[in-house]
């Protein structure tokens, strides 16, 4: 049934106010939406049914035009049923041609190089051509950006190839801050003749290794590829002496693709995407296999590049015996000749990404395949920092940070990503710039804890830090508590971290100083409040259970109890053995018995160093290790040592 038209036409696009909800597109394809529009404004009624042809000029770009398109017919045509014909030419093939007849409906672009046929004139209404984008398109951008409409930026817009401004906008990046990297990177090269172009460096346009956040050694790693490939490019070096594989592994949306990019950035080299699991789509064995030669053929072509192998742990091992192991073995024995076969893949830096590397089979680990395994954990606060950082460019004050890294902690790259999003939507909605306060709005939900709780909380910490420093047990990195709590979420509000010790006789004198140390907060709380909180214990990482699970394998497994007998140790085992073992559970009961009335007697001793270091931390938040060993140092009693007490008889 046919649409009804009131017959009045909309007005162009840079004198329309469009509602920010339906208009979900970047800045150049607004600009693109511009033009699209200014050409078919005879067509710019509602409901309309037509075949366009627009024939292009140079300044075109397929890809951001294609999207403008595509959003002018949804938008300005509301067809129900258009299914987004938007196509070129040279693409065009009878499929595409009968779907558009079905809708009666399409947008077909003519780049300057296709010669319109006579046929082609006959499918379209109209053969319009598409003028080059203009100021009025530009300041129409900026505006609908909601930045200030200046001749640099008009100017930037107008000069900028349409690839590089679709590479600078995008979702994840807001309009401002795409103007800014624009603006900071070299402006393109003039064209070389056709003679020369391989004397261009290939431009870097995203991430590079400077900007991964949190990445440890991979990114130090990276460096040196980039050193390596720069001097195999030079000649200087043969491939042989460059390492040309990695395996890399870590949880979801800690950024391993995004690692691919950068490192692809950064040593100037093309990256071929390939995906275990896009391969596997491909179809039967054959076509699975053809995939896979076919993006290992990609980049050797493209040689010196970068192949970038995601979720390789999807193909396990070649041991399992389930109805589909002669499939995965044919696959992984494919994989393992062009990682490292007959024909040796020259020039090609074979980066494999997993969350799960322990299941991958072994001969891909292989020395001359995969055989360096780098790990990516999840970031830590001064990494999500970064992260936040790169993807907003807003740098927030210490107390807005110190909530951010609270409600982020144990979230990846990923997260903090849409977190931006979510906030620069925000941003968007209310004609603002984005800020830090739009940053917090979309945090986890935060509750301030009243400084009643604090004041235990910090009683609670320096006591591990009083009992560790009285005992010998391990030097003191920081000491830290938290001044608010994620809403809906259980988790630690302070914690104390150790330096790693150094290489001593892990005696049972040792270990005993280890569980008095982790009895040292309850202690504390003990001696201060006479009682101390469920959530010393019950938690696997929690004082208590770790305490409980320390005197148990010094017990039962390490042959320091009341017999020599040694077992292996197993944590998940724990548990059964003091619950069907009652004189085990007596003999570990009298061992955290013991050390929790030592810990105390340690706080008694040196109860105004609790108290300097509790006050101190209550104040600040959080404390070096160096500042705890100093108040400790200034505020201890000097007392008998309670670091070796008395032995039980038969021990």
């Amino acid at each position: 049934m046919p649409i009804k038209q009131s017959g009045k036409r909309l007005r162009v696009p840079w004198r329309l106010k469009l509602d920010e909800n339906d208009l979900p597109v970047t800045l150049p394809v607004f600009m693109a939406y511009c033009a699209v529009a200014g050409a078919l404004r005879p067509w710019n009624r509602l409901g309309t049914k037509s075949i366009v042809t627009l024939v292009t000029t140079d300044d075109f770009y397929y890809p951001v035009f294609a999207e403008a398109a595509r959003f002018f017919a949804s938008q300005i045509w509301q067809s129900q049923r258009f299914h987004g014909n938007v196509l070129q030419w040279s693409d065009k093939n009878f499929r595409h041609e009968a779907e558009a007849l079905r809708d009666e409906s399409a947008i077909l672009f003519a780049s300057p190089s296709y010669q319109i046929q006579e046929d082609d004139r006959l499918l379209s209404d109209a053969v319009v051509p598409l003028a080059p984008r203009t100021a009025r398109h530009a300041e129409a951008a900026l505006r609908r950006a909601g930045l200030p409409i200046t001749d640099e930026s008009v100017d930037l817009l107008l000069g900028e190839p349409w690839s590089r401004l679709s590479r600078a906008f995008q979702d994840r990046r807001g309009s401002l801050q795409a103007l800014q990297r624009l603006r900071s990177l070299p402006k393109p090269a003039p064209a070389l003749p056709a003679d020369r172009e391989d004397e261009r460096p290939p431009p870097t346009i995203g991430p590079t290794l400077s900007d991964m956040h949190g990445f440890g050694s991979l990114v130090e790693w990276g460096y040196d590829l980039a050193k390596d490939i720069a001097d195999f490019r030079a000649g200087i070096i043969p491939w042989r002496d460059v390492e040309n594989g990695v395996l890399i592994s870590g949880p979801p949306g800690v950024g391993k693709t995004m690692f691919a990019s950068a490192l692809a950035n950064s040593c100037a080299i093309p990256l071929i995407y390939g995906s275990a699991s896009r391969w596997q789509e491909a179809g039967a064995l054959d076509e699975h296999l053809k995939a896979m030669r076919a993006s290992f053929a990609e980049a050797k072509e493209n040689a010196p590049s970068i192949l970038f192998i995601d979720e390789i742990d999807v193909y396990g091992n070649r041991i399992e015996t389930d109805r589909n192991s002669a499939y995965i073995r044919a696959v992984i024995t494919a994989l393992l000749q062009l990682l490292d076969g007959f024909e040796r893949r020259e020039g090609v830096v074979v980066l494999g990404a997993c969350n799960h590397p322990d299941l991958l089979d072994s001969a891909i680990k292989r020395a001359g395949r995969l055989d360096r395994h780098i790990a990516v954990p999840l970031p830590d606060a001064a990494s999500r920092r970064s992260i936040l950082e790169f993807h907003s460019g807003v740098i927030m004050c210490a107390a807005d940070y110190e909530l951010f890294d609270l409600a982020t902690e144990g979230q990846s790259g990923a997260d903090i990503e849409r977190l931006v999003r979510d906030a620069r939507r925000v941003a968007r909605r209310q004609s603002q710039n984005l800020n830090s306060e739009h940053i917090l709005r979309n945090l986890r939900p935060l509750t301030k804890l009243p400084e009643a709780y604090l004041r235990s909380l910090a009683i609670h910490e320096a006591g591990h830090a009083v009992v560790s420093s009285e005992v010998g047990h391990a030097p003191i990195s920081c000491i830290k508590i938290s001044r608010h709590k994620v809403d809906d979420e259980i988790r630690e509000l302070g914690y104390v971290e150790y330096q790693p010790p150094a290489p001593q006789r892990r005696t049972r004198q040792f270990f005993e100083n280890a569980i008095a140390t982790f009895l040292g907060g309850i202690a504390a709380e003990l001696e201060v409040y006479g009682s101390f909180t469920d959530g010393a214990g019950g938690a696997d990482g929690a004082d208590l259970n770790r305490a409980t699970d320390l005197a148990t394998a010094l017990e039962g497994s390490l042959g320091m109890g009341h017999t020599l007998v040694a077992g292996r140790f197993e944590q998940s085992e724990a548990t059964n053995l003091r619950l069907y073992l009652p004189e085990l559970r007596r003999e570990v009961h009298d061992i955290l018995e013991t050390q929790l009335a030592r810990a105390r007697a340690i706080i008694r001793a040196q109860r105004p160093a609790l108290d300097a270091v509790a006050d101190r931390l209550l104040e600040a938040g959080e404390l070096a290790g160096e500042e705890v060993r100093e108040i400790i140092g200034h505020h201890r009693r000097f007392t008998v040592s309670l670091a070796k007490p008395p032995r039980r008889a038969g021990m």
